[in-house]
């Protein structure tokens, strides 16, 4: 490959690369695979992204001409392109007022939408205004709105109450007094030092319940409501007390008026941090949470104020908006303006964030959502010639939204771009134009190209870790006989989209929840442990909604969080070894020569630490037009240490060197050195795959899987009693296929000691893996929050209502997606072979099948019996016939979830044919040569009756065969079950009947005059 047609790498040694040579070609979809730690983070993020940055950095300030080389090495890198990273982390959207309508750039379109288009109120008694803007009531004119009167950070719109922010800090006293069982005595007990446990209230409050005879011992709970009222709002009574000798006459105030007034008046930052755990976010009284005055929250536009749009879910806005657009209850003004909101909208919900809702605070999504957000957002800004670089898309993605992702990628490389993926999932690597898989291993058993090309050839790649993940069946485990298992039972759950569900899992056994994105599991799951660990608490069988727990004697939720506040957190102060390493240094015949103790050897404290970068070994260099870079210190040359500390060896390494090695190499080290302590959590870390971290890592760069497997690697060297419910959050998230097996067996340890795993998973082969499935969905957001399945994963496969068990149906079924064979081709028995639709080559044989231009069909429907709109409404492009038994259906624009869902569960749909085009129908079928496409509109399910659109003739009922995506088509294949088409204005119908004409055929047609009776 050349500099023209490729990104050269060469002589690359970043971290544990050996000497790597690589090209990655332009304006393909590129998939760096690998198993973790293998050096693909390495080699595209730290090597390839750093160095492209720095180049055209450089070329816009000089300032960062200074920054020096970065922490990577190599020796020649040709053919770059323009970079954008989009990582599952970054820091540049931590400020609470950057919501997802701020970063996708909705909001502003919005605000232009609403100034534009809607008409003010009266701002005396925000009654309608009339064209000219005067209030009939009052005769006085309103401001015309302007975009900045919808916007919560300009004065013209923000609510002054909050000051645009929505919400209210104020003391709660669920939070004050979260057991309400606790007696008055055991509340002041269990106070907050520098609260209103100081000694002076408390004596205030027991001279008060003396007086008013309150029983300190008695439970908040049976307070009546004016002891109560006194407790919290006190007494204007004063009374004298007396407290380390002296002597003052006070009033008891109340917990809650003491609380406001003590906060409200301090200056001490340091006792202000005292009250935070009894502080709450609650909606402004004012604004109600919509961020703006009154005026503006009342405005409406085609009947919808700007609260609706910002408050619900993207996909509920899209219909909202079009359906406004279409009408034309939309001003002419803005047409154009709500168009282009509807196809940034279209994007997000491409992604599969249309469960999303604007106002949400970046700060509350996942790594995973933040990354795809950002994805659509470059998806409209029509880039070309850019290198996209994309760290695992599909992190905490369910398979069906996996696809979507495919699709996005996609698109952005037909843009004309480079697109560059590190990705473990399996459909993502199917879709790649050409694969770079690091291995074989991970650390320093890594860092090396096992296979480079397209994916064809990386299936017959005899090395290739990822090949044979790819290849293999579904694995199996010896499952827990659920005939004599005990079960926990958690009933009336209700969080967020969740409402009023219940939960049956069996004690001893391994347990999944899952669903699509945004279905709810992570709502549900949180509900089943804030009950649990309740019941636990209490001791008792049955308690608050909760059977079983008795059984129980902790529960452990392990969740995606970063672990470790602090930078200087590392994995080895982590785990419990710091101190050894530190200690067997002090101890060595160098350290004891120049008088050194264990505290020269922390980068933490000062007098061993090199103070110019505080024993960071990184160096903060600050830049004009973007934000800080962090860049190796100049004085350690990133070792942390100085350099008399530095001269000190052990075994001929230095700490730093001990700190830099990697955990399955220190393994080695410390076992030849029979440091026994250290090699028990060293050896622990190794099994669950964690080999090739550094034991110097900061633990706040870990990825959430990684911090998971170390969370619970330090739970297992506690040696914790069995009896405990392990709940993780997707723990094979960032796991390769390979390293799977590593937390298989982890879970293994900990089910045969007795314990109980709970984990939100979508992998399938996990899920196929559980004793246990409880599928929540069948969508997501408001579509979601409900219990589909629970019961066995083979049951799970046969629930068609349920997404998961598609996919888990495919893989039970021993069905792997295929990268040569034509998809759709029928079978020996003559059905359709049911294939993987995320992958291009499949569709090479039906590719020419599709239309190249389209006309899309719009108009009204009536389902057979409805009163209205049926809502299962999907417009399609066209009807190809293929055969005289099948027909290819193209979906060529956005669909609506619903619908898409509902054709793979129902697995039929009904096709109206056009009046005009009744005749080439026939005929098409007729001759079962695919030289027919007809622009349509169809309905799903077949189970609503026949419904036809308004004009039309004809309704097709299919069978679905299977699902395709080519770009921006999405299509299915059908297997055509009958046909109706009336005989209007002398047409004659095609009628379902036997090729021989004495039999009903499902699969054959013939032409008959309308008068002739149909064979029996």
């Amino acid at each position: 490959m050349t500099t023209f047609d490729s990104i050269v790498l060469e002589g690359v040694t970043t971290h544990n690369l050996k000497s790597v040579d690589v090209a990655f070609p332009k304006g393909k979809l590129v998939v760096a695979a690998g198993v973790s730690g293998s050096g693909k983070s390495s080699l595209v993020i730290d090597t390839l992204f750093e160095h492209s940055k720095s180049l055209y950095l450089g070329a816009l300030s000089s300032k960062t001409l200074d920054m020096g080389d970065g922490d990577y090495q190599f020796d020649r890198i040709s053919g770059t392109q323009p970079p954008v990273a989009l990582r599952q982390r970054d820091g540049g959207f931590s400020n609470p007022r950057s919501t997802v309508g701020t970063i996708s750039g909705l909001d502003g379109l919005y605000r232009l939408l609403f100034g534009a288009g809607s008409r003010p109120v009266c701002p005396a008694c925000l009654g309608e205004t009339g064209p000219d803007l005067r209030c009939a009531e009052c005769g006085i004119f309103a401001e015309p709105h302007s975009a900045q009167h919808f916007s919560p950070n300009r004065k013209e719109g923000k609510c002054l109450r909050c000051d645009g922010v929505g919400e209210m800090v104020g003391f709660s006293l669920d939070k004050i007094i979260p057991d309400r069982s606790k007696t008055l005595r055991e509340i002041w007990d269990a106070a907050d030092p520098g609260t209103f446990a100081i000694p002076n209230v408390r004596k205030a409050f027991e001279t008060m319940a003396a007086d008013l005879g309150i029983d300190l011992d008695l439970p908040f709970a049976e307070l009546d409501g004016d002891q109560v009222e006194r407790v919290l709002h006190g007494s204007d009574k004063r009374y004298t007390i007396k407290v380390r000798k002296v002597t003052n006459e006070i009033r008891f105030e109340g917990i809650l008026d003491f609380l406001e007034r003590a906060y409200r008046n301090t200056t001490s930052s340091a006792r202000r941090n005292s009250f935070t755990n009894y502080l709450a976010k609650e909606p402004c009284p004012a604004c109600e949470g919509g961020r703006l005055r009154v005026e503006s929250l009342r405005a409406t536009l085609a009947g919808h104020a700007f609260h609706d749009f910002q408050s619900d879910e993207l996909s509920s806005s899209i219909v909202r908006l079009r359906t406004a657009l279409t009408s034309g209850a939309l001003p002419p003004q803005v047409r154009e303006l709500a168009s282009a909101i509807i196809k940034q909208s279209e994007n997000i919900e491409e992604v599969g964030l249309g469960h999303l809702q604007l106002r949400r605070p970046v700060v509350t999504l996942s790594g995973g959502e933040l990354q795809r957000l950002l994805l659509a957002q470059h998806l409209a800004s029509d880039l070309t010639g850019v290198m996209y670089v994309l760290d695992e898309p599909t992190a905490g993605l369910h398979e069906s939204d996996s696809d979507k992702i495919v699709a996005s990628l996609r698109r952005l490389r037909d843009l004309g771009n480079t697109v560059i993926v590190i990705e473990h999932d399996e459909s993502v690597i199917r879709a790649a134009d050409w694969v770079v898989e690091l291995g074989p291993g991970a650390g320093s058993r890594g860092g090396e190209v096992v296979f480079e090309g397209p994916v064809a050839d990386l299936l017959e790649a005899e090395d290739s870790p990822t090949a044979a993940a790819l290849l293999s069946p579904a694995p199996s485990r010896g499952r827990v006989d659920l005939a004599d298992a005990g079960w926990l039972q958690v009933s009336g759950i209700t969080r967020n989209n969740v409402v009023d569900e219940t939960v049956k899992l069996p004690l001893g056994g391994l347990t999944c929840v899952s669903g699509v994105s945004g279905a709810g599991k992570s709502s549900l799951v949180a509900g089943v442990h804030d009950a649990v660990s309740r019941a636990v608490a209490k001791g008792a069988d049955s308690a608050g909604g909760v059977e079983g727990a008795d059984a129980l004697k902790d529960v452990i939720y392990v969740d995606q969080r970063a672990i470790g506040r602090s930078s200087r957190s590392t994995l080895a102060t982590y785990i419990g070894i710091g101190d050894h390493i530190r200690d067997a240094f002090a101890a060595s015949e160098d350290a004891v020569e120049r008088g050194l103790s264990r505290k020269e050897f922390s980068p933490n404290v000062p007098g061993g630490r090199c103070e110019a970068c505080k024993g960071l070994g990184l160096a903060e260099v600050e830049m004009t037009l973007f934000k800080s870079e962090s860049v190796i210190c100049p004085e350690c040359d990133g070792r942390r240490f100085q350099d008399h500390v530095l001269d000190v060896r052990l075994d001929g390494r230095n700490i730093y060197d001990v700190l830099s090695m990697s955990v399955g190499d220190a393994l080695e080290w410390f076992t030849a050195r029979d440091g026994a302590k250290v090699t028990q959590a060293l050896s622990v870390l190794d099994e669950f795959g964690l080999g090739y971290l550094q034991l110097g890592c900061a633990t706040t760069t870990l990825s959430g899987g990684e911090a998971q497997r170390l969370t619970l690697a330090v739970e297992l060297l506690k040696q914790r009693r069995s009896g405990t419910l392990f709940i993780f959050d997707e723990p094979t998230r960032g796991l390769h296929p390979a390293d799977i097996s590593h937390l298989l067996a982890l879970f293994e340890r900990l089910l045969s000691t007795g314990n109980t795993i709970l984990v939100i998973e979508h992998n399938m082969r996990v899920v196929s893996l559980c004793d246990w499935v409880v599928d929540v969905g069948p969508g997501a957001g408001r579509d979601g929050g409900r219990v589909v399945h629970c019961g066995p994963p083979q049951e799970l496969a046969d629930n068609p209502a349920s997404e998961t068990g598609k996919y888990l149906r495919r893989l039970l079924g021993g069905v792997v997606a295929q990268t040569g064979p034509a998809a759709g081709e029928p079978a020996e028995d003559g059905t359709a072979l049911e294939t993987d639709p995320r992958t291009t080559r499949d569709l090479k044989d039906i590719e020419e099948l599709l239309p190249r231009t389209v006309t899309v069909v719009t108009g009204s429907a009536r389902g057979s019996g409805a009163g209205g709109m049926t809502p299962y409404g999907l417009t399609i492009g066209s009807l190809t016939v293929v055969s005289h038994e099948l027909a290819l259906v193209a979906f060529v624009v956005k669909s609506h979830s619903t619908s898409w869902s509902a054709i793979a569960s129902e697995r039929r749909f009904c096709v109206n044919v056009l009046a005009d085009d009744q005749a080439q129908v026939a005929k098409a079928f007729a001759r079962g040569r695919p030289d027919g496409r007809f622009n349509s509109l169809t309905w799903v399910p077949s189970s609503h009756g026949s419904p036809r659109l308004s004009g039309t003739y004809g309704a097709i009922d299919c069978g679905l065969e299977a699902m395709y995506q080519l770009g921006d088509h999405q299509f299915v294949l059908a297997k055509v079950l009958h046909v109706d088409i009336d005989p209007k204005e002398g047409r004659r119908p095609l009628e379902l009947a036997g090729r021989d004409g004495t039999a009903c055929d499902a699969y054959g047609w013939r032409w008959r005059d309308s008068g002739v009776e149909e064979e029996q």
